[in-house]
């Protein structure tokens, strides 16, 4: 049956799908013609571009979130019993890196419609570490051989959830002298509508996933962005940079390879392109929600990246995915993993994280979209009540 006149056979619609042009493929062959399997000048090339372009001194390519959550870590000086600070919906893979590295987990409920945690829940957080910090210290003191000693660090996460930037002033929190990873994957790209200055510079280190679906692809990966150039010395030498590595010193071979790199490459000339299609889709579902009982929390057309789409039905989700289902448009739930069922925490501590759980589903809204799937996936959302 048509649906559309310019459409002679309805095609299934996958949830996601990667940004890839024939610049990117060619890229990669000619890495493969030119036995370039390793990491090497093309990879040390793309860091380059990348901290050109994003205005950073230092860059550091690794093969995964997870290892640029673990080296950053490390670099800025996390040890056992420190604490690490994140939303209930951050990147499971930070939420590994730190429990890794053997720190105390501290999980945030979402605001209830907001895509991140309210700022009041964050600062009472770090305000009960400080509390616990002061009465371990006033008890060492008092009995010397006491074992209640808690870590000293405080980490935070600072995650753009779904390319949503997350309204926060740290400056209270660096006045309590908490480190700050900043997660810029769902923001890289995006500038400033005022200053025109990219956005992702409040933290110490900021790291950026290169995952299949994300906004720059390399397949797998990530980039590790600072300013620090001792950072940059030391980060370097635990991701097997030889030029740095002490004799006797722990390093993982984490390093991202050539092929990978030389696709990243050509994902950085098209990045203001591709969130420009976007931008362009996201605004399209918006406005087909306003007309519907369903609900979104972007609230920034100027910054939002709107990536993994999620749309919160007032539906149980297997009833949602029927649907869908019914009309070849893949979804699937927003957060498959959030992180308090992770660390197995008490669900009632979490409402509006479990809410999301429950209720938020990723729509496709990747590039490759042509208008007649736009379409159809708009039209879907009007027709499911």
């Amino acid at each position: 049956m048509r649906l559309y006149k310019s459409e002679k056979v309805v095609k299934p619609i996958e949830v996601h799908r990667p940004s890839l042009g024939k610049r990117e493929l060619e890229s990669v062959l000619d890495c493969l013609i030119e036995d370039r399997l390793g990491s090497g000048e093309v990879t040390r090339r793309f860091e380059r571009q990348f901290a050109n372009l994003f205005q950073y001194r230092h860059s550091l390519a690794v093969n995964s979130l997870t290892a640029a959550g673990h080296l950053s870590m490390m670099g800025l000086g996390m040890r056992p019993g420190d604490h690490l600070i994140l939303s209930a919906v951050a990147p499971l893979a930070l939420l590994d890196a730190g429990r890794y590295l053997g720190a105390e987990i501290h999980l945030l409920d979402l605001d209830r419609r907001s895509f991140h945690p309210a700022t009041e829940s964050l600062t009472a957080c770090v305000e009960q570490i400080k509390a616990r910090q002061t009465a371990a210290s006033v008890n060492e003191a008092n009995e010397p051989e006491s074992t209640t000693a808690i870590g000293t660090g405080i980490f935070f996460v600072l995650d753009h959830s779904y390319g949503s930037p997350w309204p926060l002033d740290v400056a209270v929190l660096r006045e309590q002298g908490v480190k700050i990873i900043e997660c810029i994957t769902a923001l890289a790209g995006v500038t400033d509508a005022t200053t025109g200055d990219y956005l992702g510079k409040q933290g110490d280190v900021a790291l950026c996933s290169l995952g299949e679906f994300d906004l720059i692809t390399t397949g797998n990966g990530a980039m590790i962005l600072h300013s620090d150039p001792r950072l940059q010395k030391k980060i370097g030498a635990m991701r097997y940079d030889n030029k740095e590595r002490k004799p006797g010193q722990l390093a993982w071979d984490y390093r991202l390879e050539d092929f990978q790199a030389a696709m990243g490459i050509h994902q950085l000339n098209r990045l203001g392109e591709m969130l420009e299609r976007r931008r362009k889709i996201g605004r399209k579902y918006m406005e087909t929600l306003r007309g519907s009982k369903h609900e979104s929390f972007y609230r920034d057309p100027d910054h939002d990246t709107y990536l993994n789409y999620p749309v919160l039905f007032h539906r149980k989700y297997d009833e949602v995915e029927r649907y869908f289902k019914s009309l070849q448009i893949g979804v699937e739930r927003a957060c498959l993993n959030p992180l308090h069922h992770q660390v197995q925490a008490p669900r009632l501590e979490f409402p509006n994280a479990e809410r999301f759980y429950h209720r938020a589903v990723t729509i496709p809204a990747y590039p490759a979209l042509t208008a007649n799937n736009v379409e159809r996936i708009a039209a879907s959302l009007r027709g499911f009540i």
